[in-house]
Order: structure tokens, then C-alpha cells, then sequence
């Protein structure tokens, strides 16, 4: 395989997983309120040392500095899952995202932070491990067919870096099929399809300009028009699809609202960032960094955004500031590259699935107990109470600031 295929490949997965880390940085926050967190509207975001410090909340301090979300905690069981079967399993998948659901990823001691609801409610089903499409299908489906969150558009990296050998409709059905293990909504469908088709088709240098861009996004429209069943497709909207996914601005998208999580919201402003890079109107950094500054749903804005851009710049050509500093990266790295071996794209070494723990569902680490699961969500409550502590004490100095000041101006007025 080209050498450039095997970066690209490489970008894409190491791409999403640098916007997933970049994007906490503001994720629930308005724009107006990362500004004010990091004193700029294009702040100079830094994972090497000195690391960027995370602005001060209950949220943030639950997670690690320089490190991924959930967002690619779930890219990572796909990967993990593929490398030790040598196939793509929804089962297999299913059975380590229940895991995830309470134990987090294994082979990193990570904790399960950051779950959305969907995935949530339909992973503790009892008949998930077993039946895991019909599961999230029922679930949608009692749910009056309205939900369409961006959980599974968040992990579907891997899939279209896996399907560089496959054609493109068959890249359209698996990221449907594995994307289905949670998320049912022909939105979502129609959303991991042409992300997953996007990410093969830029990493096999297919895509150059916004026409072929367009042109696979419309194929995948038409993909999915001719193989979802009729009562689903009456639920695509064309005038809301196009709304979103050919925007000319993320203002539109109103990205930062109680629809945060909406898919398509996702698609847009991740295709928006496509766009930007492959007219040379932005770099990877500098769409990436307008992106998560909008703030809503940003590390899974920020993932989606960054597999894209990834595939089309490559691994060579992500910024050093970020990749170079991202918390396991090495690790991270050598997995891709493994993933790479399996799927065919690379000859370059030998991988053996079987000899490998870390793709056991316990990461070959064990299960933790349940003394064990109580003190770490301990520890989590002690960062939080004290990040609270922290932001109420800032809050009362910079008051404090402001009365001194207003105090000082008083003190020159006439008659003072």
C-alpha cells in the first residue's frame, strides 16, 4: 500500500482523537463563555509542556489534561474489537461497551466518563450484549423515532479507515451496520455513512476539491434512499439534511444549544471543517480551534472534524503541539498501526491478535471490584468538590478586584 495512504490512515485516527482532547477544553460551554475561560477567540491551545490547564469547573476536572474522551474511548473498543477478531463484530462491540459502561477502558485505566444518554439507556438493556441492534432499534422506536444523537458519528473513525480496501458502498454498509448498535435513526445512518465514506475515499486521495466532496455526500444520500426501509426514510428531511451538512457557516448551526447533541449538527460543522481545509482557507489547527470555541458539544464536534481533516492532511501534517503531546499517544499510535496490518492496508510487520491482552475485554488487567469502582468514583467527587472550591474563590477575588477598583475611581470624583 502507498505510504501516503498508511499517514493519512494514521491521521484520521490520531486527527479524531486530537479533537476529542481539544474540544473538552469548552464542551458545554456558550462561545461567549470560552472566550472568557481562555481569553480569546483563537486561543493557542498547547498539550505539550506547559500544557494548556483546563479552565477551572465541575466538569472539566473529571477528566484527564492532554487526554481523550468517551468519544474515542469508543473508537477505541471498535479498534480493539476488530484487532482481536480480525472482523468487525456488532456483538463482540456490544459486549465491551457494556463493560466500558461501568468498568471504563481496561488497558488504560480510564474511567467511563462522559456517557450520553442514548448510548446509556440502550447499553443497559438487559438484552443489549445478545441483541444489540434490535435493542437500540426498540429503544428508538418507544421513543417516538425522534432521537437522533451523535453517538455513534463520534467512534466511526476506525470504520472508514478499515474499509480502505472494501469499496465505498460497502464502506456505506458497515459504518451503517456498527453504527446501528446504538443508534437507530436513519439520520444517523445517513450521518456515520458519509463519514466513514469520506474518511476511506480522502485517505485513498479520491477527494482533492469540494465537488468530489459533494458528490460522495451525495451518493450516500442515494445509498441510503435505496436500501433503508420506506417508513424510516420518510423521516429524512432534505431541505434539514442540506440545512446542515452544506452550511457556509457554523453560526447556522447554533451549535451551542438543548439540540447540542443532535447529529447533524455534528455532520455540519465537521464537513464545514472539511470544507475550510480542502480550500486552503483554514489549517487543521485553526478550523479546529474556530470549531471548539463555538463550544456545545465540542469534543465530539471536535472528533468527527478532526477524522476528517486528519485523513486529508495526514499524520505528518497534524500540529506537533497537539499530537506530540496528547497522553498515550504512543500507545494510541502503535494500535493504529496495527489496525493497519489487519485490514491489509499495511504489510509492514507481523501483528498477533492472539498474544496481544490489551484487546481483551478486561484489557488483560481484570475486573475491577466493586470496592474498587466506589473508591475511584471517591476520587472523582473529591476533584470535583474541589474544583468548586477553587472556581468560588476566583469568583470572590475578581469581585474583590472590582470593588477596589470602583473604590479607587470614586475616590478621585469631585467632592470625594
Amino acid at each position: 500500500m502507498n505510504p501516503k495512504v498508511l499517514d493519512k490512515a494514521e491521521g484520521a485516527l490520531f486527527g479524531s482523537a486530537l479533537g476529542d482532547a481539544i474540544g473538552i477544553y469548552t464542551e458545554f460551554m456558550t462561545a461567549e463563555q470560552a472566550i472568557e475561560a481562555y481569553g480569546s477567540s483563537t486561543p493557542s491551545f498547547t498539550l505539550i509542556q506547559p500544557e494548556t490547564p483546563f479552565h477551572t469547573d465541575t466538569h472539566r476536572c473529571r477528566f484527564e489534561s492532554r487526554a481523550w474522551t468517551d468519544d474515542t474511548d469508543h473508537a477505541l473498543l471498535i479498534v480493539l474489537s476488530y484487532l482481536r477478531l480480525r472482523e468487525l463484530s456488532p456483538t463482540d462491540f456490544a459486549v465491551r461497551l457494556h463493560s466500558w459502561c461501568s468498568q471504563g477502558l481496561r488497558v488504560l485505566d480510564r474511567l467511563p466518563m462522559g456517557l450520553g444518554k442514548t448510548v446509556g439507556s440502550v447499553v443497559a438493556a438487559p438484552s443489549f450484549t445478545t441483541e444489540p441492534i434490535e435493542t437500540a432499534y426498540n429503544y428508538w422506536d418507544k421513543n417516538g423515532r425522534r432521537l437522533a444523537a451523535n453517538g455513534s458519528l463520534m467512534r466511526t473513525a476506525p470504520v472508514g479507515v478499515i474499509c480502505i480496501p472494501k469499496t465505498e458502498e460497502q464502506t456505506f454498509e458497515t459504518a451503517i451496520l456498527v453504527g446501528s448498535v446504538t443508534h437507530a435513526d436513519p439520520r444517523c445512518a445517513l450521518s456515520v455513512a458519509i463519514v466513514s465514506g469520506l474518511i476511506r475515499a480522502l485517505c485513498l486521495n479520491e477527494i482533492s476539491d469540494v465537488t468530489q466532496m459533494r458528490d460522495l455526500i451525495e451518493r450516500a444520500w442515494a445509498y441510503v434512499q435505496r436500501t433503508l426501509p420506506e417508513d424510516q426514510l420518510a423521516l429524512l428531511d432534505r431541505d434539514e439534511f442540506e440545512k446542515h451538512a452544506y452550511t457556509e457557516d457554523l453560526d447556522s448551526l447554533v451549535l451551542c444549544d438543548r439540540s447540542m447533541g443532535y447529529v447533524y449538527k455534528c455532520l455540519g460543522s465537521s464537513l464545514w471543517c472539511l470544507r475550510r481545509v480542502l480550500t486552503r482557507q483554514d489549517t487543521f489547527r485553526s478550523a479546529m480551534t474556530t470549531l471548539v470555541m463555538y463550544g456545545g458539544d465540542a469534543d465530539t464536534n471536535g472528533a468527527v472534524a478532526g477524522a476528517l481533516m486528519g485523513a486529508l492532511c495526514g499524520y505528518e501534517y497534524l500540529p506537533r503541539e497537539w499530537r506530540d503531546g496528547m497522553r498515550h499517544a504512543e500507545w494510541y499510535r502503535e494500535k493504529g498501526k496495527a489496525l493497519c496490518v489487519v485490514a491489509g492496508i499495511s504489510s509492514e510487520g507481523l501483528y498477533d491478535s492472539e498474544s496481544d491482552r490489551d484487546t481483551l475485554v478486561d484489557g488483560g488487567k481484570g475486573v475491577l471490584t466493586e470496592e474498587e469502582m466506589k473508591k475511584r468514583e471517591m476520587g472523582i467527587m473529591e476533584r470535583m468538590l474541589l474544583a468548586e472550591k477553587e472556581r468560588r474563590e476566583a469568583a470572590e477575588a475578581k469581585r474583590g478586584k472590582e470593588k477596589k477598583r470602583a473604590s479607587g475611581w470614586k475616590s478621585w470624583l469631585p467632592g470625594s
